[in-house]
C-alpha cells in the first residue's frame, strides 16, 4: 500500500495547486496536509490489520481510510492502490454497529469519535490539526447519500456510497453540503447520470471527443457520439468535461457550427436519415480501434490504438439515448431522424425546456 502515500501526496500537491492564488489562504496548506497525514495513519493501520483483501470493509481501519479520502479518491480507487479486489462485499454490519454503538445510523460525531480512536491505537498516528478536516470528509459523504440536513447516515445508504459512488453515472444526491454563498468555491462540472449499462462507455467516448473538439463540437464523429450520450445531461455540460476548467471564456453549444453535414452522412451511409442501427454501428465503431496521445488530448497529434471500449453492456443503453433525442425530435414511431432535426437537437437541446419521452 507504499503506493497510496504517493497518491495523497500528488492529490494534495494538486488541490492546492489547482486553487486559483486569490483563493489559497495563508498557511492553506497547514489544514490538508494534517489531514494528510491521518489518512496515512489510517493506511497503516488498514494495513496492519487487514488481513482478507476480499473482505476490505470487514475492517473499521479500511473503511476509515476510505471515508478519509472521500475528497480525494473514491472507493474504487482507494481499493485499487491498496491491491484488493474491485468486487467486495458490502460494508460489514459488525463494522457499521460497533461505530454507531448499535444505532441504525452513523453520525457525523460517530465518525469522527472512531477515526480518532483508531489513530489512537495506531503506533506513531498523527492526528489532524483540526478537527473540521474529519467533519469535512463525512459532509461529503452526507452529500452523496443526501443527508446533509442532520449528517446521520443509515446503514444501507452509506454502504451503496462504498459500492456505487465510484460508478461512472451514479450522481451524488447533491454536490455538496455546504451551501453558503460566501464562501468561494472552485467550478465543479456537474455529474452526468447514466444507466448502468454505459459501463463507462459515454465517459470514453468523451476522452475521444477531446482530441478532436477544437475542430468543433458537431464537426467530427466522436464529439457527435459523446453529444448523444451526453442526452441525459446536455452539451455544455459536455463542453466543461472535454475542456480544461481554467478554459476562458468556456465554450458553450450555442457558439458551436450546425452538425457538419459530411459528419452526418458518413454515419449513415450517404442516407437522408439517421436510424437507430446507424447509431448503434457508429457507437460501438468509435470505441473500436481508440486514439490516445502522449501531448495531452488538446495538444499534439493523437494515435490510433488497438484499444477497444469499454463497450456497454447492452445495445440497449443506445437504443434508450437514441430514444431520448427522438422524442425531442417527433420520431418516436420509427427513431429514424432526418438531418435538419437532428441538426436542431444537437444545436438547441442544451437550452430547450422540452424533455419529452417516447
Amino acid at each position: 500500500m507504499n503506493t497510496l502515500i504517493s497518491i495523497l501526496y500528488l492529490a494534495l500537491i494538486g488541490l492546492v495547486t489547482a486553487l486559483p492564488s486569490s483563493l489559497i489562504p495563508r498557511q492553506d496548506i497547514s489544514g490538508p496536509a494534517s489531514a494528510f497525514k491521518s489518512c496515512v495513519s489510517l493506511q497503516n493501520s488498514c494495513n496492519a490489520t487487514m488481513v482478507n483483501l476480499s473482505n476490505f470493509y470487514n475492517y473499521t481501519s479500511c473503511f476509515l481510510l476510505t471515508a478519509c479520502l472521500s475528497g480525494m479518491e473514491n472507493p474504487a480507487q482507494v481499493l485499487n492502490v491498496s491491491q484488493a479486489p474491485a468486487t467486495q462485499p458490502r460494508l460489514a454490519e459488525s463494522v457499521f454497529y460497533a461505530i454507531t454503538n448499535r444505532n441504525s445510523y452513523m453520525t457525523q460525531q460517530n465518525y469522527i469519535d472512531a477515526y480518532y480512536h483508531q489513530i489512537s491505537i495506531t503506533p506513531g498516528g498523527s492526528y489532524p490539526d483540526d478537527i473540521t478536516d474529519v467533519a469535512d470528509q463525512w459532509s461529503t459523504i452526507a452529500a452523496w447519500t443526501g443527508f446533509c440536513a442532520t449528517g446521520n447516515i443509515p446503514y444501507a445508504n452509506l454502504a451503496d456510497w462504498l459500492a456505487y459512488s465510484s460508478v461512472p453515472g451514479v450522481c451524488p444526491a447533491v454536490a455538496s453540503c455546504n451551501t453558503s454563498t460566501t464562501v468561494p468555491t472552485i467550478q465543479v462540472i456537474p455529474c452526468v447520470p447514466q444507466p448502468i449499462t454505459d459501463n463507462g462507455s459515454c465517459t470514453e467516448m468523451a476522452t475521444q471527443c477531446q482530441f478532436w473538439v477544437t475542430q468543433g463540437l458537431f464537426q467530427n464523429e466522436y464529439c457527435v457520439l459523446a453529444s448523444f450520450c451526453y442526452a441525459w445531461s446536455n452539451t455544455d455540460v459536455l463542453l466543461q468535461q472535454v475542456y480544461p476548467l481554467n478554459t476562458s471564456p468556456m465554450p458553450t453549444t450555442a457558439l458551436e457550427a450546425k452538425l457538419s453535414e459530411a459528419v452526418f452522412y458518413n454515419m449513415t451511409g450517404g442516407a437522408a436519415s439517421m436510424t437507430q442501427q446507424n447509431v448503434i454501428d457508429a457507437y460501438y465503431g468509435g470505441l473500436t480501434g481508440t486514439w490516445t496521445s502522449l501531448g495531452g488530448r488538446l495538444e499534439g497529434m493523437p494515435n490510433k490504438t488497438d484499444n477497444d471500449g469499454p463497450y456497454p453492456t447492452s445495445t440497449d443503453y443506445v437504443i434508450e439515448f437514441w430514444g431520448i433525442i427522438s422524442a425531442w425530435t417527433g420520431f418516436c414511431d420509427t427513431r429514424t431522424i432526418p438531418y435538419d432535426k437532428l441538426a436542431d437537437y444537437l444545436s438547441f437541446a442544451a437550452t430547450s425546456e422540452d424533455h419529452p419521452t417516447c
